[in-house]
């Protein structure tokens, strides 16, 4: 469902101090058993609070986590990340972006930002990633989720 123009700005001059910059923080993981080579899976699944859209969603992911992070872990293989979106509320569908693959060796004292913008409550977000091949191990990457909304969203994790 569509949210128009003059709605969102009513919205914003109706609660406009609900709509200050927020952040949630965590980490996802990247099971090595349930990896799969060179297909795009789910990471980090985001949805909105009930009645309440997600406003200029971003989200960082760090790669260089010591130890057992993306850098760590890897020096080869490749990773690019994608946004999708449930268009008709029910499929997941992969945005058309630029995906540039990032090396682990490269990927030391790297972040990852993906610039969502707006999220309906309707179809929520996902970030997706894909592999060149099999990753070497488990690996855990810190996110943070930055929107402005006057609700917090749930925001799910992979566990490995």
């Amino acid at each position: 469902m569509a949210i128009t123009t003059a709605e969102r700005e009513s919205q914003n001059i109706a609660g406009a101090d609900d709509l200050r910059w927020k952040t949630v923080t965590g980490t996802t993981d990247i099971d090595d058993s349930a990896q799969t080579e060179t297909s795009a899976f789910a990471i980090l699944t985001i949805a909105p609070g009930t009645d309440c859209p997600l406003e200029d969603c971003i989200v960082d992911l760090d790669l260089a986590k010591a130890t057992t992070g993306f850098a760590a872990v890897e020096s080869t293989v490749t990773v690019t990340f994608a946004v999708a979106h449930k268009v008709d509320g029910t499929n997941w569908r992969r945005r058309i972006i630029n995906e540039a693959a990032l090396t682990g060796t490269l990927a030391a004292a790297r972040m990852q930002r993906i610039p969502i913008g707006f999220v309906s409550v309707a179809e929520g977000a996902r970030i997706e990633a894909t592999f060149s091949s099999d990753v070497t191990s488990d690996m855990e990457i810190p996110y943070a989720l930055h929107y402005k909304s006057r609700q917090a969203p749930t925001v799910t994790e992979v566990a490995a």
